[in-house]
């Protein structure tokens, strides 16, 4: 009978993925925020998200129904003027019925097409220029999930031991150039090893985020697939498992085909454009 190798099953949901840069990462691999672009690789843009808190001096922060009804946005904190609530007049021009438009005496609206889009709106951290201020999602922050941008200091996930399933933080990844890094051990005295390492997402705030599993930090390319994955690569995954129970693939020469994953790296990104306090969390288990 022949001998059965590893299997490694790569998974993706996703149709269109970020096209893998391949530049190895350099000793000097910034530390620190998770924001900041690592220098392995750029991948993939963002997701939906949340109004946010702004502050506006001298005015107020308010959206406006289809009906022309007004309420305010994202707790709005006002200096110099009350909260207005009075339903802005209909007006001539005014497309989304949100208040603004050519003829209106609230003003111009920068997108009569979206009520949710005007000078009065509140700034969300949505890739938008909500409130029309020429800026996109100025003052959005999501907060900090503690998870490690750099490649040479990924957060460590720990030990998976036979039978065990654990649960990353959860993370966002805010702008679209960021990239989560992450560490995880399956330990195996010798192949083949005990149990079937997986990953995966447990939280997948709109299909936004996707990972690569690669074989050392700061690596660009990702490790082999069986099946599934880019190319045959572990790029753009939604899912991973690796499964080596089959005694006949662990003596020559098939032994050396794929490695047992006792360290694996990961790195998490948004696979749509612009700034977002989406969120994900990482299941890993074997």
């Amino acid at each position: 009978m022949r001998a059965r190798g590893p299997l490694l099953v790569c998974a993706s949901s996703h149709r269109c993925l970020p096209v893998l840069v391949a530049v190895a990462c350099a000793a000097g691999c910034a530390t620190g925020a998770e924001s900041g672009v690592d220098d392995a690789a750029s991948f993939g843009p963002g997701g939906p998200a949340s109004p946010t808190d702004v502050t506006v001096t001298g005015g107020t922060a308010d959206t406006t129904d289809g009906a022309g009804s007004v309420s305010n946005t994202g707790n709005a904190t006002n200096s110099g003027d009350s909260a207005d609530t009075t339903p802005l007049p209909e007006c001539d021009g005014d497309d989304d019925g949100d208040g603004f438009g050519p003829a209106c005496p609230a003003g111009e609206d920068c997108d009569d097409d979206d009520p949710e889009v005007n000078p009065g709106a509140a700034e969300s951290c949505n890739g938008v220029d909500d409130n029309c201020d020429g800026m996109i999602d100025n003052g959005c922050e999501c907060p900090d999930d503690g998870v490690s941008g750099s490649c040479n200091m990924p957060t460590d996930l720990g030990i998976i031991a036979m039978g065990e399933t654990k649960l990353g933080v959860v993370g966002n990844a805010p702008t679209e150039d960021s990239i989560d890094w992450y560490v995880v051990h399956y330990p195996a005295v010798a192949r083949p090893g005990e149990g079937t390492p997986a990953i995966q997402f447990s939280v997948n705030q709109g299909d936004a985020f996707v990972f690569d599993v690669v074989a050392g930090q700061c690596e660009a390319s990702g490790a082999s697939c069986t099946s599934g994955g880019t190319g045959g690569a572990a790029i753009g995954l939604t899912s991973w498992s690796f499964t080596d129970d089959d005694p006949g693939c662990c003596t020559p020469p098939a032994d050396s085909m794929v490695a047992w994953p006792n360290d694996l790296y990961l790195r998490v990104y948004r696979t749509s454009p612009g700034s977002s306090c989406a969120a994900y969390q990482l299941q890993i288990s074997r």
